[in-house]
């Protein structure tokens, strides 16, 4: 019989085995990308793990950045996600404040509305979309591009932003008000610093759903000038000629940017993540 040390023992090394093992079934895939796109096709189609010296090459990158359209892809995707970011931001603070604060009429039929836009697929969503775009004029541009988008991001920020303006205390814009700051004051020196690491959640979704976003682009953009990454990599997967190195280079260069933003506010998003789950 174990005795209960062994049994504490037991459960941290069993904890750490499925930690370990869901780790490896979610970091495998981006790694063979990721190791692929440094072989030549030879070496892909070898049907070998392993790979020699003489066949790995950065041959791929340099064909995706210098000889197809990879970096005004890129750079469509960076101004897109930008904007949707932003503007979600700026549209979602306000709306969640306010519904969080002041007992307007109909309230909870509103949020359910916006709640309730979470759980459509967004395949039903496209025909509306490009219905509206359509219609102001702002069909096969970036700014129709991004208010498409939009409206896919902007009830999830304001649904979880409202949730975390519920937790804040009262008490400290009470005290403001007191001190003579008006609402705008109290929103921007008060309520904004403290809501630092929700917004950095919401923010952060916004700019990754804009990031991979392929079935508004798909419908809104049909030009170049419109198209993003995920439409890149979709012409790249569905040429005549499969290059697989170029394929997994783009991938690469794909991924490589919300991982790299993810490194550098993941402290906040954890904070933003936990801070809802004990109630102030």
């Amino acid at each position: 019989m174990l005795t209960k040390r062994q049994r504490r023992t037991f459960r941290y090394v069993l904890t750490y085995l499925v930690c370990v093992v869901a780790f490896l079934f979610f970091i495998t895939p981006m790694l063979w990308i990721a190791y692929s796109s440094f072989r030549t096709p030879e070496a892909i189609f070898s049907a070998k793990i392993y790979t020699a010296a003489k066949d790995f090459t950065v041959d791929n990158y340099k064909t995706v950045l210098s000889v197809t359209d990879f970096p005004v892809y890129f750079w469509n995707s960076l101004r897109l996600g930008l904007v949707v970011t932003a503007a979600s931001m700026l549209l979602s603070i306000p709306g969640a404040y306010g519904l969080s604060r002041y007992p307007l009429r109909g309230k909870n039929a509103y949020i359910m509305g916006v709640f309730s836009m979470q759980m459509f697929p967004v395949v039903l969503l496209l025909i509306p979309i490009y219905t509206v775009i359509f219609a102001i004029g702002l069909f096969n541009t970036i700014v129709g591009v991004a208010l498409g988008q939009l409206m896919l991001v902007l009830p999830f920020a304001v649904w979880m932003l409202k949730g975390y303006f519920d937790n804040l205390p009262k008490d400290i814009e009470d005290s403001a008000r007191i001190d003579g700051c008006n609402l705008f004051q109290t929103l921007s020196r008060i309520v904004l610093p403290i809501s630092a690491p929700g917004i950095m959640v919401a923010a952060f979704y916004a700019f990754v759903v804009s990031w991979g976003d392929y079935l508004v682009v798909s419908v809104i953009s049909q030009s170049q000038r419109t198209s993003t990454l995920t439409l890149a990599l979709q012409r790249l997967g569905s040429a005549l000629i499969l290059r697989w190195g170029q394929v997994a280079a783009a991938t690469v260069l794909t991924i490589v940017p919300t991982i790299l933003l993810f490194s550098f506010v993941q402290t906040r998003l954890v904070e933003g993540l936990t801070s809802g789950a004990v109630k102030s």
